[in-house]
């Protein structure tokens, strides 16, 4: 995957958590609370605390990069490696599933599921 946010590098802990905004949020509301936090904590104070919501706003910036961590911190593993690879394949990243290979991700998914 390319970019930052989700696609560089993994969340310790859901994003919207961590910004204190409702998975529903708009754009402007999710923006507004990440400068209040940025604001209340300078980076050289808690430089932790401040990469942390400086990632997680990353994730959830904007509509599109709050779905792609939507589909890919939801549901089993298999499907999740079949959701990251219609991703890629939709940035023109790699060639499209064939068949026989979403119905194996799918099969297995729903076999994990059912445990």
């Amino acid at each position: 995957m390319t970019g930052g946010g989700a696609r560089g590098g993994q969340m310790a802990r859901d994003p919207f958590v961590v910004l204190g905004v409702d998975e529903g949020a708009g754009d402007e509301t999710i923006r507004q609370r990440y400068l209040g936090l940025v604001r209340a904590l300078p980076p050289d104070r808690e430089p932790d605390r401040f990469q942390e919501i400086r990632q997680a706003y990353e994730v959830v910036r904007n509509e599109r990069s709050r779905l792609e961590w939507k589909l890919l911190h939801t549901g089993t593993a298999a499907l999740t490696r079949l959701k990251l690879h219609c991703l890629k394949a939709a940035e023109g990243g790699s060639r499209p599933a064939s068949a026989t290979t979403v119905a194996a991700l799918v099969l297995d998914s729903l076999q994990q599921s059912s445990r």
